[in-house]
């Protein structure tokens, strides 16, 4: 089967409570251990954007606009 799914590749999460989310894959594990016996991969990405700041919002508001959430999953890409 062709690996698909390198390291640095742009990728849509399916599944989960990221699921629409974009992501890059970080690593990839083709072989499967005893603990996960799937083939999987290590995505991370972005779960809460920055909003948009106008001038007229406090500094405490327009901190909490700014904020930016990631999110980091081992994802099973073949179920």
């Amino acid at each position: 089967m062709v690996k698909f799914l390198k390291p640095n590749n742009a990728v849509i999460v399916t599944q989960s409570r990221y699921e629409g989310l974009k992501a890059v894959v970080a690593q990839s594990f083709d072989n499967s251990t005893r603990n996960r016996p799937y083939t999987r991969c290590v995505v991370a990405g972005i779960s809460k954007y920055p909003k948009k700041v106008i001038r007229k919002d406090s500094s405490k508001k327009t901190a909490k606009k700014s904020h930016v959430k990631a999110f980091i999953k081992v994802v099973n890409y073949n179920g």
